[in-house]
């Protein structure tokens, strides 16, 4: 990489109140509640501070001579995107001037905004200046991007935004992806993983994630490994790994141009992964909408390394979050009540819970809007409806049963509890025409934390307990093979 002279640039962003007089200089009863964003650029040689930072990256990027003539920003407010949701939104600078014209689009209300991209172009559309949100160039400013702006009703609010110049060096040094420059539009996508060993044991995995679009790698294995742990209970867990992905309009809808690679990973005291378990695959922008539950909240693509003779491919049925069926509303049914009326089994697959007494979206433990229940068993008050005697319960599972509604799906069998002494096992009593295709059970003391039924799973249904309540939730992906 070239040794070349060194600049930065600071871009401060004004927030000007266009209406923020008293009363008594306006005469207006009370003040407008917009808001106006405006950018200067204002250009400082700092080469002499260099040293320090630069012997850890490099050189640092070359300035171009080129006048700026215009910025382009994405501001958010929460997930919400304010401004460049399809592409970079653009803001002119007045003529021979280094501040931008008024814009309407930039007259917003008083609140907390996020600045997520900020970059500025000569009058050719060149590149010149650009602020970093990550990338090994970040540590060369005091506050990468994502940056917050509080604006405030009544108050002229300054925000200093700090940027490099830009060379042609890739972009992801400035923690940009390519396709950020040309859509910022981008499709949330988030994998989970379990291992299954010979022996039948299944875990939550660890493993890696590449991702790459017509050969060029945009996340690196490297760089992207979800993260495990142990949980409060003492239990195993892994979390999802979830990314931006870019919605292309030049591919068809049906177009698989989103290529990954899953390599499952050694986790230290769980488990030793056998050598070469990958999993391939491609996505469409079909197929990453197909995960899409709802406004708000995005499916699980659910993979398995060696799990139900899978021998490291994945086939993505399952979500690992539920079967998107259900927006989350309260139906006003009660529950914990199987109608049990049409045991009829439905052909096809669908996500099956026991039925219990919480709502686990409820309970919190789901960030987007899914169904299912848990259930709370305490020896102290036994269940006269669902009680068979000497330790052993039978609680209805169900399929499909969007919105925690039973009229909505189909009854694949039941869920046979039996306690003896601090034991106690869970067994699937299926009907007729109904398979398993996996099953993830949760057994403790407390509510498992917040995370999908495929990382509460504890690989057995055999359960070592103390005494008092027990919080259970059964969930498994069942299969009707036959109408009747």
């Amino acid at each position: 990489m070239k040794n070349i002279k060194s600049y930065f640039a600071f871009l401060t962003v004004f927030a000007l109140i266009f209406t923020s007089c008293s009363e008594d200089e306006t005469g207006i009863d009370s003040p407008t509640e917009k808001a106006t964003l405006s950018f200067e650029a204002i250009v400082a040689d700092l080469a002499e501070n260099s040293t320090n930072r630069q012997s850890t990256t490099g050189d640092i990027p070359e300035c171009s001579d080129a006048a700026p003539s215009y910025v382009e920003v994405v501001l958010m407010q929460g997930s919400e995107y304010i401004l460049g949701e399809d592409a970079p939104f653009r803001v002119d600078l007045a003529a021979g001037q280094v501040f931008t014209e008024d814009n309407a689009a930039l007259e917003l209300v008083p609140g907390n905004y996020t600045l997520e991209h900020f970059a500025v172009y000569d009058a050719q559309g060149n590149l010149t200046w650009i602020a970093p949100k990550g990338g090994n160039l970040a540590g060369f400013v005091d506050a990468p991007l994502p940056m917050n702006i509080e604006l405030g009703a009544g108050v002229k609010k300054y925000v200093d935004v700090s940027v490099l110049c830009y060379d042609d060096r890739d972009v992801n040094q400035y923690g940009y992806q390519f396709f950020e420059f040309d859509t910022t539009k981008a499709f949330e996508f988030c994998f989970f993983a379990n291992y299954c060993e010979p022996n039948g044991r299944h875990f939550p995995a660890r493993y890696s994630v590449e991702i790459s679009i017509d050969g060029k790698v945009i996340y690196d294995a490297e760089e992207n490994i979800n993260t495990v742990g142990v949980n409060g209970q003492g239990d195993n867990y892994a979390d999802p790994s979830c990314f931006a992905l870019p919605d292309l309009a030049k591919y068809a809808d049906d177009d698989e141009y989103i290529d990954y690679t899953i390599t499952l990973l050694d986790w230290d005291g769980v488990y030793d992964a056998p050598e070469n378990q990958v999993i391939t695959g491609s996505l469409s922008r079909n197929e990453i909408k197909a995960n899409f539950d709802g406004d708000n909240n995005v499916d699980y693509e659910h993979l398995k390394f060696g799990c139900d003779g899978d021998n490291g491919s994945g086939d993505g049925d399952d979500d690992g979050t539920g079967d998107g069926d259900d927006d989350g509303t309260d139906d006003g049914d009660d529950d914990g009540s199987g109608d049990g009326d049409d045991n009829a089994v439905a052909e096809g697959c669908d996500t099956a819970y026991m039925v219990g007494d919480n709502r686990l979206n409820a309970l919190g433990l789901y960030n987007g809007n899914n169904w299912g229940w848990g259930l709370i068993l305490d020896e102290d008050s036994f269940d006269d409806e669902f009680y068979v005697g000497n330790g052993v319960w039978r609680f209805p599972f169900h399929a499909g049963a969007g919105q925690n509604d039973t009229s909505n799906g189909w009854e694949a069998g039941h869920i046979v509890i039996t306690k003896n002494g601090s034991t106690l096992e869970v067994d699937f009593d299926l009907y007729e025409g109904v398979t398993l295709k996996e099953s993830h059970i949760y057994v403790g003391s407390e509510w498992p934390e917040s995370r999908a039924p495929g990382q509460f799973d504890l690989g057995t249904d055999t359960f070592t307990v103390g005494e008092g309540a027990q919080y259970i939730i059964v969930h498994a992906e069942v299969c009707g093979t036959d109408e009747n």
